[in-house]
């Protein structure tokens, strides 16, 4: 994925701010040359967070389930016990 679109404009911004044209060049074919293919996009954290939040209610239900299984465990020791 090619995030520079627009390398006269980036060359000629380059070179107003003290950038030789042959750093500027080099500078902007390095940046091209990063693949961005494996970043996460919003979207990819949006869909995690929302993941990790149906997880997270799953885990307290089946925690809710778990005490109050225990609690009744403990009150039929009690009880015949």
């Amino acid at each position: 994925m090619n995030f520079i679109s627009d390398t006269h404009r980036l060359i000629t911004q380059l070179t107003e701010r003290g950038f030789t044209a042959q750093q500027a060049e080099a500078l902007i074919e390095a940046a091209q040359e990063i693949d961005l293919g494996d970043v996460a996009t919003k979207r990819d954290v949006a869909d995690f967070v929302h993941q990790l939040e149906k997880l997270e209610l799953r885990l307290t239900l089946k925690l809710g389930s778990l005490i109050a299984a225990g609690i009744g465990v403990l009150a039929l020791l009690k009880y015949f016990g």
